[in-house]
This record gives structure tokens, C-alpha cells and sequence, in this order.
């Protein structure tokens, strides 16, 4: 194989690392902390770039670089990557669904069980020695006989319902695609989002970032929920309206909501969200353990090295 040369922007999983290297593609890794600037200087030498979404590729890191072949996503979301450019300008593009498919569905359940049994706060409570509270503010409910709402029923979204079902809820969907196998299967119903809205106790986001979804839950959408509603978001965090949650949390209009992703990331430590008891925060790690950060790295770098060779890579991102 012709000696090519990737730029890793982020860290990745060392057996991706492996995989380029006995394929005789040189990966030149960026430090961590890295920005566009140090993207900007390594990428006139990229074949191909590695990016985990924290730098952002755009037109003018694109058009610097003349050998550039292809954009490998370690993950799915793409919305760091100008998609517009590449396709102008002749850079393949594609992601790792499959990758994260378990790994993000098992977040979503953690976070969905810890925010309706109060996990997060009782465990500040003992620490404070607030053993009583168990009594009062830390009862919790069941997760059977409600109605939970999934927003977005692809990979992720159809896993979760999956994972859900075993905990005897009635399910409701909303997606642009009627999905009826899986109707049929889990006996889910598709409904509009205001009517979903309107109907679930609990409500969970897995919907990509894109022009129509951005705010997607915004004053309106919040209003239109039931009283005590809560929120689960591992999706984008621009899909969510921050200050418009941050009322609704306030008021009691949304009882709880437990957020990995944000509008802005890293999350300010001043945010209102971070002085809220009934919130739950993680820092962005929906996809990361173990499993799936090692499946990401050989799937990007699998990709990677067949767009070298010429070959069309499995999850091209379309425009």
C-alpha cells in the first residue's frame, strides 16, 4: 500500500492506532487539547483525517489540505464536520454507527433510572448525613405502567425501546421514518411530537443535529409536556433549548432531567444547571467505555484505509 498519512485530532482507542500502522498508514496524533490551529498546521500532509468531534473540520482545514481523501468519524454525530465543503470539494466523509449503538442505550437506561430513583441526589444526601431524606424528598418511582416517549428511533432510539420494553412501559415513538417492524415487535405507537409530548411521563432524546431538529425543544415544546415530566437527553445538546429547560426545571414543569450533552462543551461550572438538585450531569460520555471506544477505533481506521485504497467506506455521511 502507498505510504499515506492520517491525523488523528483526538485520542482514539490504541488498537485503531495498530490497525493504520500494520496497514502502512503512518497516524500522526495530535496532543491532547489540541485546536484548529494545530489541525490547521499538520493537515496539508493528511490523506486522511481521524476526528472525534472536538475540533472542527471546516472549509478552510479542508481546503489546506490538497492529498486530503477522507474524513473518518469516530462516533456518529457530524455536525463539527462542514459537510457542504467536503462534498464541494471532493473529501469523502462517513461515521461508526454501529459502533456505539449498545454503549450510548445502556447510558440512556443508567441515567433514565437514576433520575427517576433520585440516585445522584440520595447519594449527596448520605454524604451530607441527610440519611432522613430517604422519607421525603428521595422517593422515587417505578418505571412500569409509564409512558415513556423516544424521540428519534434509529440505532440508538430503537435499542432503547428494545431495552425498555422489559420494564413493562408503554411505548411511543416520533421519527420521521414509521419504523413498523419494530411497532410490531414492542407494540409502539408513532405518534407527532406534540402528541407525544402531550401523553409521556418520560421523555428521551435521540435525534441527530441537524437544521430542523436544532431547538427541536424549545418554550413551546416544554409547555406542551405534563407537569412533572422528565427529561433525558444523550442526543445533541443543541436539540434542547438550555435556557428554556433551565425554567422548566425551576418551575417543576420538567421534574428532572439528566443531561450528557449541552449546547456549550465543556458546561460552565456557573451554569444554573450545575447548582440544580434535580438535575443529572455527565460530561459527554454516552459512548465511552471500553467496548466501544475500541470498536470506534478500528471502525474508523478500517474505513480510513479502504477510502485509501479506493474503496468506498461503510457509513458515508450524506448531505
Amino acid at each position: 500500500m502507498e505510504r499515506f498519512i492520517v491525523v488523528v485530532t483526538e485520542p482514539i482507542h490504541p488498537a485503531g492506532i495498530q490497525l493504520l500502522e500494520e496497514a502502512g498508514v503512518e497516524a500522526v496524533q495530535l496532543p491532547p487539547g489540541s485546536d484548529e490551529d494545530a489541525l490547521m498546521g499538520e493537515a496539508p500532509m493528511a490523506d486522511a483525517l481521524i476526528t472525534r468531534g472536538g475540533i472542527r473540520v471546516t472549509r478552510e482545514i479542508m481546503e489546506a489540505s490538497p492529498r486530503l481523501r477522507v474524513v473518518g468519524i469516530h462516533g456518529v454525530g457530524s455536525d463539527h464536520v462542514d459537510l457542504r465543503a467536503a462534498v464541494e470539494l471532493g473529501k469523502a466523509v462517513f461515521n461508526t454507527p454501529s459502533a456505539l449503538t449498545v454503549t450510548v442505550a445502556e447510558m440512556t437506561m443508567a441515567l433514565m433510572l437514576a433520575l427517576i430513583r433520585k440516585v445522584a441526589r440520595a447519594d449527596r444526601a448520605v454524604r451530607a448525613g441527610e440519611w432522613g431524606r430517604k422519607y421525603g424528598d428521595l422517593i422515587g418511582f417505578e418505571l412500569i405502567g409509564k409512558t415513556v416517549g423516544i424521540v428519534g428511533l434509529g440505532r440508538i432510539g430503537s435499542a432503547v425501546a428494545r431495552r425498555l420494553k422489559a420494564f413493562g412501559v408503554e411505548l411511543l415513538y416520533h421519527d420521521v421514518v414509521e419504523r413498523r417492524e419494530l411497532e410490531a415487535e414492542l407494540g409502539m405507537r408513532r405518534v407527532e411530537l406534540d402528541a407525544l409530548l402531550r401523553m409521556s411521563d418520560i421523555i428521551t432524546l435521540h435525534t441527530p443535529l441537524a437544521p430542523e431538529t436544532r431547538g427541536l425543544i424549545s418554550r413551546r415544546e416544554l409547555d406542551l409536556m405534563r407537569d412533572g415530566v422528565y427529561l433525558v437527553n444523550v442526543s445533541r445538546g443543541e436539540v434542547v433549548d438550555q435556557e428554556a429547560l433551565v425554567e422548566a426545571l425551576r418551575s417543576g414543569k420538567v421534574a428532572g432531567a439528566a443531561l450528557d450533552v449541552f449546547e456549550d462543551e465543556p458546561l460552565d461550572p456557573a451554569d444554573p444547571l450545575a447548582s440544580m438538585d434535580n438535575v443529572i450531569l455527565t460530561p459527554h460520555i454516552g459512548a465511552t467505555t471500553e467496548e466501544a471506544l475500541r470498536r470506534m477505533a478500528l471502525q474508523v481506521a478500517e474505513g480510513v484505509i479502504k477510502a485509501l485504497r479506493g474503496e468506498a467506506p461503510e457509513g458515508l455521511v450524506k448531505v
